[in-house]
C-alpha cells in the first residue's frame, strides 16, 4: 500500500514511515493514476538510491538492509528482475557475449572427451553466450552455497547469503549497461571491453565479501578468492546440468526466452 501522506510503501494498518492510518477509498481513474504515480515515483527513487548505495560503501549498506532497515534498498527480487530483464534484452539483441572464443574443435583429441561431447560443449557455450544473463541468475544459488560454506564461521544464515549474492548479481548486470554505448560505438573492442567487465565483476564480488565478513583481512581476501573459484565451477556444472535436462525441449523453449 502507498501512504497518501508521504507516499511510502508499507503493509498493515499504519504507515511505517509517518504513522498515518491506512485509508482505502473506492477506485476512480484519478485514484488509480495517483496510486500508480506514487508507486512509480517511490520505486524509481529507491531504485537509483539502491544503485548508488551498492556502488559506494556497498558492504555497509548491505549490512544496514540485512540487520536494520528492510526498506533501505529496493527488494533483491525487484532489483534483480529489473536489471536482469533489461540486460537480457540488450545482450540477446546485440549479441554482447557472442565472441566464439570458447568453442572446441570437434576433431581434436582432448583427453577422454568424445567428439559428441565436444559438440555438446560447443552448443552449451553458444547457449551460455547468448543467454549469459540467464545463466548468471541461475548460478546465484551456487554462489550463495559457496559463500555460506566458506564463510560459515561468520554466522550469516543461508538466506542472508542468498540475498547478498542476489544483489551482487543484479549490480553486476547493471554494470554491463555501462558497456553498452562503448560496445555499440567501438564493436572491434568488444572482446577487450568484456574482459574488463569480467575483471570488474570479480573485483566487485571480492570487495563485497571482504567488507561484509570480519575475519583477518588477508584471510578474508583468500577466502573470497577461493569462494569465487568454487562458485564459478559449481555454477558452470549446475548450468550444464540444467542445459542437458532442457536440451530435448530447446526448440520449444527458445521462442519464449
Amino acid at each position: 500500500m502507498i501512504c497518501d501522506n508521504c507516499h511510502h510503501r508499507f503493509r498493515g494498518n499504519f504507515c511505517s514511515h509517518c504513522g498515518k492510518q491506512a485509508a482505502v477509498d473506492r477506485f476512480s481513474m484519478r485514484s488509480i493514476w495517483e496510486e500508480f504515480y506514487a508507486f512509480a515515483s517511490s520505486i524509481t527513487v529507491l531504485f537509483f538510491q539502491t544503485v548508488y548505495r551498492l556502488s559506494v560503501k556497498a558492504p555497509a549498506h548491505l549490512k544496514t538492509f540485512l540487520f536494520k532497515d528492510r526498506e533501505y534498498l529496493l527488494s533483491p527480487v525487484e532489483y534483480l528482475l529489473f536489471s536482469g530483464t533489461v540486460v537480457s534484452i540488450l545482450t540477446i539483441k546485440f549479441n554482447f557475449f557472442q565472441t566464439g572464443f570458447n568453442q572446441f574443435e570437434p576433431d581434436t583429441h582432448m583427453l577422454f572427451l568424445s567428439r559428441d561431447f565436444l559438440l555438446f560443449l560447443n552448443d552449451f557455450f553458444s547457449y551460455a553466450e547468448e543467454y549469459s544473463s540467464l545463466t548468471n541468475i541461475i548460478a546465484i544459488p551456487c554462489f550463495a552455497v559457496c559463500s555460506y560454506l566458506v564463510f560459515y564461521q561468520e554466522h550469516y544464515s543461508f538466506g542472508e547469503h542468498l540475498i547478498v549474492n542476489t544483489y551482487i548479481a543484479a549490480q553486476q548486470a547493471l554494470l554491463l549497461l555501462l558497456l553498452f554505448p562503448f560496445i555499440t560505438l567501438f564493436p572491434s573492442a568488444k572482446g577487450t571491453l568484456l574482459d574488463g567487465y569480467i575483471v570488474a565483476s570479480i573485483v566487485y564480488n571480492i570487495w563485497i565479501y571482504y567488507g561484509l565478513f570480519t575475519d583477518h583481512k588477508t584471510l578474508t581476501a583468500l577466502k573470497a578468492a577461493l569462494c569465487l573459484v568454487l562458485a564459478y565451477v559449481l555454477g558452470l556444472l549446475f548450468n550444464l546440468c540444467i542445459y542437458s535436462l532442457l536440451l530435448p525441449y530447446k526448440e520449444f523453449i527458445d521462442p519464449f526466452i
